[in-house]
């Protein structure tokens, strides 16, 4: 079989057991892991397709610790890990650094080791994840599948929205707190609006999805602290509206205070006219 050059790695240093560091063909350092590839191979070595699962460009230089886990966790975990992260990536039309690798196979065998042991531990904001990252908690459902099929252990369901959360994290390039904060946020906003306007929303519908990404952009330069051009035409509208949909401005006007009281930020005229017009379709197709 002909093997492409541009696909053939040169090994810099060994890491460990599993990984090496190489470059490749344009003289990009990565981070290449395969089973017992350290062990096999020395420096100036050549590393070829079918020797290893899969390869990371190496942005950041690496702490020699962040490799610890995969001597510690099984391989086979590792791989399965892999699998799940290549499904999400085109699930999700995203590429993942190996920091969700590292992360998510430390999970699932921490997991599975309880699991083992009888151990139920507990899982946070499951019910948001599932409403608000429709995607994300759908491959977890798949990656539960996979450890059963892989691992012949079968993990609750509710684990799937653990898996998510790195999926979560990983994707938007933020901190687990940060992540748990935009995810509570919009839970309470969503409460909110429910109460607002004596009704439960149907989580099914396009108009209930676009104003989840709506929230989330939001909730998201709030936090970031970023703010808002005012424009004149907005406010004009905020008006008229204000006087059509009362009940509805009495609800923005109740996130309004949340908002404050969260995260000390004012929202102008222009978050509140964009939080109705999204209000005033989730009440005309209640």
């Amino acid at each position: 079989m002909n093997i492409d050059k541009n696909q053939i790695l040169t090994v810099i240093s060994i890491v460990n057991n599993n990984i090496v560091i190489a470059k490749d063909f344009n003289g990009r350092e990565m981070i290449v892991i395969g089973k017992g590839l350290g062990f096999r191979k020395k420096k100036n070595s050549l590393v070829y397709p079918d020797e290893f699962i899969k390869s990371y460009i190496l942005v950041d230089k690496p702490k020699g610790g962040v490799f610890t886990l995969f001597e510690e966790v099984p391989f086979n975990i590792i791989e399965t890990s892999q699998q799940i992260i290549d499904y999400a990536g085109e699930q999700l039309k995203m590429k993942f650094n190996v920091n969700l690798l590292i992360a998510l196979a430390d999970h699932i065998n921490f997991s599975i080791i309880q699991y083992l042991k009888g151990n139920n531990t507990p899982k946070l904001i499951s019910e948001e994840v599932r409403r608000f990252y429709k995607n994300e908690y759908q491959i977890g459902l798949y990656a539960i599948k996979l450890i059963e099929k892989n691992h012949k252990v079968k993990l609750p369901d509710d684990e799937a929205t653990s898996i998510a959360f790195h999926l979560i994290t990983a994707s938007e390039n933020e901190s687990n707190d940060y992540t748990r904060v935009l995810m509570q946020s919009v839970s309470d906003i969503v409460k909110i609006v429910e109460n607002a306007l004596n009704t439960k929303l149907d989580d099914e519908t396009l108009v209930y999805s676009r104003f989840i990404i709506h929230l989330k952009f939001f909730l998201r330069s709030v936090i970031t602290h970023q703010t808002n051009s005012r424009s004149t035409e907005l406010v004009s509208i905020f008006k008229q509206l204000k006087t059509q949909y009362e009940n509805v401005e009495k609800c923005v006007s109740v996130i309004a205070a949340y908002v404050k009281e969260k995260f000390d930020y004012n929202c102008s005229d222009e978050d509140c006219i964009y939080l109705m017009m999204h209000i005033v379709r989730l009440y005309e197709t209640k």
